[in-house]
């Protein structure tokens, strides 16, 4: 990232958001504070970033478990599959890629809960949220100037700004570039935070909303898109 921003490139012009693209990063750092919760509770795996899975797809083949080669290559192929389908999106529709993608992140997350239903036992129906995950995370990265799902990259640079800060100030720019990664790093928190502590609310309710989860968390995702 380029003048110490934790920004990616967009491309062109673009319809705007529902929300103001800073409002759009934060709402989506917290979505995504949500989205880790619900899939590390139901698969011990997260789709919003890859190091682990490939991590994981590493080991496994040393330890020859067919399976679990399956399920993580399948995971990275999908993620790297929605992040393809949005640049598509965006070479071909010109302007209108966020309008377009919207629909899609939501059939997605509510494919999944179909899928779960019928197959609980199986953990494949995870590459749908991956595609999905892809989707929204090039997009909030190219259309919102903001990479809410890198949070150690947010560490780092609050971390080394503050140095910065003392040692010599920050100008006006850097500066706020400093206050958005806080603002990211709180808004996936208390993501992570309200995930967990839903789960321990009315039962009944907790028990209803669990069968939709991620399509529910897709209309979310969609509408701030």
């Amino acid at each position: 990232a380029r003048g110490g921003k934790m920004v990616a490139k967009g491309a062109g012009q673009d319809e705007a958001p529902v929300l103001n693209k800073d409002l759009a990063a934060f709402v989506l750092a917290f979505l995504n504070g949500w989205n880790d919760v619900l899939n590390f509770r139901l698969y011990k795996a997260f789709t919003l970033r890859h190091t682990g899975s490939t991590m994981n797809l590493g080991i496994n083949l040393v330890e020859r478990d067919p399976l679990l080669v399956k399920f993580f290559f399948g995971v990275i192929v999908h993620y790297c599959g929605g992040c393809a389908l949005f640049k598509l999106l965006d070479a071909t529709l010109k302007g209108r890629c966020l309008t377009a993608a919207a629909p899609v992140i939501l059939a997605l997350q509510s494919m999944n809960d179909q899928l779960r239903a019928r197959s609980p036992d199986s953990k494949l129906h995870m590459w749908l949220l991956a595609a999905s995950n892809g989707i929204f995370n090039t997009a909030c990265a190219e259309k919102f100037g903001c990479l809410t799902h890198v949070i150690t990259g947010h560490y780092q640079k609050v971390s080394t700004d503050l140095v910065l800060l003392a040692v010599q100030g920050l100008g006006k720019d850097q500066l706020r570039a400093t206050r958005k990664s806080c603002l990211v790093l709180l808004s996936f928190f208390c993501g992570a935070f309200t995930a967990q502590a839903g789960g321990y609310m009315n039962k009944s309710l907790v028990a209803q909303c669990s069968k939709y989860r991620f399509g529910i968390l897709g209309i979310f995702y969609a509408f701030v898109l």
